[in-house]
């Protein structure tokens, strides 16, 4: 298949339409007015004078564009990209420049005004959102500038090839990592370091406020003539498993953003937590059967490896199998393991199921169930009936929002972790439970 070539069009604009519509309605007269013809003809022909000589000033050289764009954008985040443009003309060109739409995805600033001067480049910057992941291939790009009258516009289009990759948010640990490096990571999560008890005692460092009086060395703070506490760190090296659930109860979105996405940035920022933090960390998903699995393993190779392995994830229509997700974690992970279980559930059986399937994790293993909550059915639950039907609606939602509470106190009864928060607050909840788990020794 051949590439697309560039093109370039004269259209009129509403301005032009508008004064030949006022000449139409001049000539309207020639039939009652004797001697209109000739006023008539003079006007059609300064007109279509103005128009030709006014398309002249933008025939010349088609502009010239490019683009500039990361191979990787991230789910749900702006992703900046810089459209470049050439002009060979002899005179200054103002006008618009539009790129085409990417599947999927929102766009903030495209498309944009542009000033380029004769002989000389320009450059416009957007910014895109993406929905949902997966590649995606760029378009064309146009740009559309007036003549100095204004009667008509010229448009001029060319294919700039690109192909992007959407994953889940991979920006987010890179921002954690500079927020750690710049000592500010509490503003984030707490501590991207997790602090252990009090016999593992790894350095010294100036008092923060919120620290532990008894972690204070007065030793080392009488020599340094400074508050100065002891650190401690946390046994490392243990085994975190992420469990994605990509069954058909995933499939919903929270603006614009599916669970399951929602799911997978907060599962890749974790796990990114917990390499760096000496933890080994792997990945599995399930619905019916097991869907994927990745063994945890340390290192950056490893959170690049579930990376990609996250990328080709979809949720499908299958039920979710809870039982025989378990029984594979257990066969798979011998040794002491967090298991994290993320999941939604749409119905009462489903999750009598899931807390079944639970219990069977433990002593062996920690078990944390994440849950997140739908906005909308609590929405439903609160608002003020306005009629019968309305109340039928709130009882439903209500009695939903019930099982769910129930749920949550039969796997803590149980012995196992829940964090059931809104989709929006999940990834930095999620991170700090973990924090929270490693601080307490609970792995």
């Amino acid at each position: 298949m051949k590439p697309a070539r560039p093109s370039s069009w004269i259209l009129p604009t509403g301005r032009l339409a508008f004064l030949a519509f006022a000449v139409a309605a001049v000539a309207v007269t020639d039939g009652f007015v004797p001697g209109a013809r000739p006023v008539v003809f003079a006007i059609d022909g300064v007109l279509a004078l103005a128009a030709v000589v006014d398309a002249l000033f933008v025939l010349g050289p088609r502009l010239e564009f490019d683009r500039n764009a990361a191979e990787i954008f991230s789910l749900g985040r702006p992703n900046a990209v810089v459209l470049h443009v050439r002009s060979r003309s002899w005179r200054a060109r103002r006008g618009t420049l539009a790129d085409d739409p990417l599947e999927s995805c929102s766009e903030n600033g495209n498309p944009a005004s542009f000033v380029v001067g004769a002989g000389e480049s320009t450059s416009v910057r957007y910014e895109i959102v993406p929905t949902r992941r997966g590649p995606r291939a760029f378009g064309a790009v146009t740009a559309r500038y007036r003549s100095p009258l204004g009667l008509v516009v010229r448009q001029d289009r060319a294919p700039v090839a690109g192909h992007v990759e959407v994953y889940p948010d991979v920006h987010a640990a890179r921002a954690l990592e500079l927020l750690r490096r710049q000592g500010r990571e509490n503003t984030f999560a707490g501590s991207l370091r997790a602090r252990g008890g009090d016999t593992e005692f790894e350095t010294l460092r100036p008092y923060r406020h919120g620290d532990e009086v008894r972690h204070v060395d007065w030793r080392a703070s009488a020599r340094r003539d400074d508050l100065t506490v002891r650190e401690f760190r946390t046994e490392s090296n243990q085994n975190v498993l992420l469990a994605l659930d990509v069954g058909r109860a995933m499939r919903g979105e929270s603006n614009g953003i599916s669970t399951l996405d929602r799911a997978l940035n907060a599962a890749l920022l974790m796990a990114d937590v917990a390499i760096r933090t000496g933890d080994r960390a792997g990945l599995m998903a399930f619905d019916d059967q097991t869907r994927c699995y990745v063994a945890p393993a340390s290192g950056l190779a490893a959170g690049r490896k579930l990376a990609h392995a996250a990328y080709a994830l979809e949720a499908g229509l299958a039920a979710t199998d809870y039982r025989s997700a378990m029984t594979t974690l257990r066969t798979r992970m011998r040794a002491r393991s967090l298991f994290v279980v993320f999941t939604h559930l749409l119905d009462a059986r489903s999750a009598s199921e899931l807390a079944a399937s639970v219990k069977g994790l433990l002593p062996q293993h920690v078990p944390l169930c994440v849950l997140m909550r739908d906005p909308e059915i609590e929405a439903l639950a609160l608002r003020p009936p306005n009629g019968m039907r309305d109340l039928y609606v709130r009882a439903a939602a209500a009695e939903t929002l019930a099982w769910r509470d129930a749920l949550v106190r039969q796997l803590q009864k149980i012995g196992a972790l829940v964090l059931d928060t809104a989709p929006e607050d999940l990834t930095p909840s999620l991170v700090r439970t973990y924090l929270d788990v490693k601080m307490r020794r609970i792995l």
